[in-house]
């Protein structure tokens, strides 16, 4: 039980800092080495999501193969 309290309250620390600060000390902490990675990604996924959240393209955007395509298309 006492492993579940430390890890509730680190992940409460960390919720109490600023946002861009979180980020960079969990990017911090979990690319210090691959189990590093691991430990993060298990015991705080909540907060290793935020850290490493896939960038999404904004809303109709093309992504880069459809962009030649269409420009072959036209030459045509």
């Amino acid at each position: 039980m006492a492993e579940e309290h430390l890890i509730a309250e680190v992940a409460r620390r960390y919720k109490s800092m600023s946002r861009r600060v979180r980020i960079a000390k969990i990017r911090r902490l979990a690319g210090a080495s691959p189990a590093d990675d691991r430990f993060v990604r298990r015991t705080f996924p909540e907060l290793y999501q935020e850290a490493f959240k896939k960038r999404r393209r904004a809303a109709g955007a093309r992504s880069e193969s459809a962009r030649p395509r269409k420009q072959a298309a036209r030459r045509r």
